[in-house]
């Protein structure tokens, strides 16, 4: 009977060890989160977004609230234009997504150095590649992989592909999905006609 109690006692041991790791890693999580965000607010700036792709189930399902995607950012001011162009580059990207290997190994190298790297498709916190000049269509673009959350995004992102975002440094750096009834994000969506 001692064994079956030292027994019972220690499976509870556990238990309450492993709930309470769990809970750690959420308030960690949490605070992780909240000092990003901070910090990306007062080093940031607001930038123009265009998804390149997305898991299409985040975008219709408003019940999942948050995913990674790979999206295009330029520190460029936003225009009706520049958005064109950055929806042309997104297109050409995920075609190159989808492409077979044996099909990028025939491109020109800067393609075939695109396509190699956009196959590389698993998320990492803070990626940010610069767009070769032969596909960013004389603009800056660099494709990075960013964490969006359903409240953050409006609901015209499926269709129009645009997102308002802060992001800082240039060629590294952190970015966020802005609220999108901040007025930054408002100054982009209607400077791209995406309101």
């Amino acid at each position: 009977m001692t064994w079956l109690a030292i027994g019972g006692l220690v499976c509870v041991g556990v238990f309450v060890v492993l709930v309470l790791l769990v809970i750690a890693f959420l308030v960690w999580a949490s605070y992780d989160e909240k000092a990003t965000e901070q910090r990306v607010r007062e080093n940031g700036q607001p930038v123009l977004a265009v998804l390149v792709m997305a898991n299409s189930q985040f975008l219709n399902d408003t019940s999942i609230p948050s995913a990674p995607a790979l999206t295009l950012i330029t520190f460029a001011p936003p225009s009706v234009p520049l958005a064109e162009d950055m929806k042309e580059v997104a297109s050409e990207l995920f075609e190159l997504y989808t492409s077979e290997e044996s099909e990028i190994a025939r491109l020109p190298k800067p393609q075939r150095t695109m396509g190699e790297l956009i196959k590389q498709d698993s998320y990492k916190e803070g990626r940010r590649t610069r767009v070769v000049p032969e596909m960013s269509r004389g603009h800056v673009l660099y494709m990075t992989d960013t964490w969006l959350q359903r409240d953050r995004i409006p609901d015209h992102t499926a269709f129009t592909r645009v997102i308002a975002c802060l992001a800082t440094g240039k060629d590294e750096g952190e970015i966020m999905a802005l609220p999108h009834e901040e007025d930054a994000a408002q100054r982009i969506y209607q400077a791209v006609d995406a309101v």
